[in-house]
């Protein structure tokens, strides 16, 4: 179904959004989070909980084991016009306390049946921490003007005066109590950054880390199969399509992860092969995973947001260079603490961005998007206005971001963009046309830069499409959008 004629005033959105999102109005949860944060810290205050060392024991530091399975989904907190596949590894913290009621599924990858099935995380955490991650989650509150009791979002930006109480107690928590393993992760940054920034949304997980198929179908590997080997991906494609796409009407995809030939090099030597595998035959065994790629990024209503590879190629990423119609191949950049000119549509202003920072842009050939992080790369702390922002593992501190930019952190931006502006559309979800609306294909003027060559190749290389974007700059995401952050 093409909805080319319904291009054009969708554009309009973009600045529709801006004037909506800008408008300061107090959130009115805030009243009743204040009430919920100082009532748990007067009860962790009258409880004397301290699960310090050479302090005396309480119950509440006491180690509890908790399971995915203990937990269940609540709709009530949810649009189920906002299904997020989160692709990622590390977040069993959030997928088994913190976000649990906004989690449909969670899964794993089967190597024996080449599926995806369901998976059953846990954390072993203090008492205290399970009870006060699991009350946040599952906040509530009585409407005065009805008198009913309603679900509500506690956004991360409120909780700092609970975290400083609650890790001032049980400072042990931010490790795993049986693991010893640190909770903070990969897969928490960007995890976390997608619940706290869409408060509406709902989230499936894949634990990317149990699909590693260069590792785990090693008899293919170093037999040198790749017609074996692509015969298993077909397989775990259809499973992924069948069993989690379809099943939980999936929307959204963020993928901070891929596979490029050298993981097949790695994994040769990894599974301790004979012998030696040949370039054109590592890129042949990434090639094989094409049937999974086609069902995350050509699946019809669903859009695929995709952390991008800088200078990619098709000998290297043979899977990074296709251009999926509805895949978004995402970059960060920095413009360190200077603030942008860039219009809200990115049509203007972004010539003077590239031409200043033109080293950020390098190995542009296949990104679609670059996102300006608003923060120095060595100098984290020097910030613009608008620079990223994040929350700490826990879900309970927000500030700006401090970790190096990458093109992991820039996907779940991009994907909080992707919905905010999908949220103002008054038609059905059309993943190829938010692409087109996201990224328009306006953007052949040289801003007055006539004798810049870098300029002009990144023109022609993107075919006009505004890639150099700051969706930052205008706070486009569903967080700022609803006035928590007013």
């Amino acid at each position: 179904m093409s909805n080319t004629y319904k291009f054009l005033p969708a554009l309009g959105l973009l600045s529709a959004f801006a004037a909506h999102a800008t408008t300061p109005q107090p959130h009115p949860l805030k009243v009743h989070a204040q009430q919920h944060i100082a009532d748990s810290i007067a009860w962790i205050d009258e409880q004397g909980i301290s699960c310090e060392q050479n302090t005396n024991s309480h119950p509440m530091c006491d180690t509890v084991k908790v399971y995915f399975d203990d937990g269940e989904f609540d709709p009530s907190r949810t649009s189920s016009k906002q299904t997020i596949l989160v692709m990622d590894y590390g977040m069993d913290l959030q997928t088994v306390l913190r976000y649990r009621s906004r989690i449909k599924s969670a899964y794993k990858y089967d190597p024996d049946t080449q599926t995806f099935v369901a998976d059953n995380p846990s954390v072993s955490i203090s008492r205290l921490g399970q009870k006060v991650l699991s009350d946040i989650d599952g906040f509530t509150y009585t409407d005065q003007d009805t008198g009913a009791v309603k679900p509500g979002f506690l956004p991360a930006a409120w909780l700092g005066d609970l975290a400083a109480k609650y890790v001032g107690a049980a400072s042990q928590d931010k490790y795993d109590h049986e693991t010893g393993a640190p909770h903070f992760s990969h897969g928490t940054k960007v995890f976390g950054y997608l619940a706290q920034h869409n408060p509406d949304a709902e989230f499936v997980i894949i634990d990317t880390s149990t699909f590693s198929p260069f590792i785990m179908h090693k008899d293919d590997i170093c037999s040198r199969n790749i017609d074996a080997f692509y015969v298993k991906m077909e397989r775990a494609a259809g499973s992924l399509l069948r069993d989690i796409i379809e099943v939980n009407d999936i929307e959204y995809i963020n993928y901070s992860g891929g596979f490029e030939r050298r993981d097949v090099q790695t994994a040769w030597a990894s599974n301790k092969c004979s012998g030696s595998l040949s370039n054109s035959k590592a890129k042949r065994f990434v090639q094989s995973i094409r049937p999974v790629y086609d069902k995350l990024f050509s699946t019809y209503g669903v859009l695929g947001i995709h952390a991008g590879a800088a200078s990619a190629t098709s000998s290297e990423n043979p899977l990074d260079v296709i251009d999926y119609q509805n895949r978004i191949r995402v970059m960060s950049y920095t413009t360190g603490s200077v603030d942008t000119q860039i219009s809200q549509d990115a049509k203007t202003g972004w010539q003077d961005v590239f031409v200043n920072h033109t080293s950020e842009f390098d190995g542009h050939k296949y990104i679609d998007m670059y996102i300006n992080f608003g923060y120095g790369r060595s100098a984290f702390w020097e910030t613009n206005s608008t620079p990223k922002m994040a929350s700490d593992v826990y879900g309970m501190r927000y500030g700006a971001d401090w970790e190096f930019p990458s093109s992991s952190w820039a996907a779940p931006i991009a994907t909080s963009y992707a919905i905010a502006i999908q949220s103002q559309m008054e038609w059905g979800f059309d993943p190829a046309y938010l692409k087109r609306t996201l990224i328009s294909q306006d953007c052949y003027d040289n801003g007055g830069h006539f004798i810049n060559f870098a300029l002009s190749d990144f023109i022609y290389a993107g075919n006009g499409h505004c890639r150099l974007q700051d969706p930052l700059k205008y706070r486009l995401d569903t967080l700022n959008q609803q006035g928590y952050l007013k």
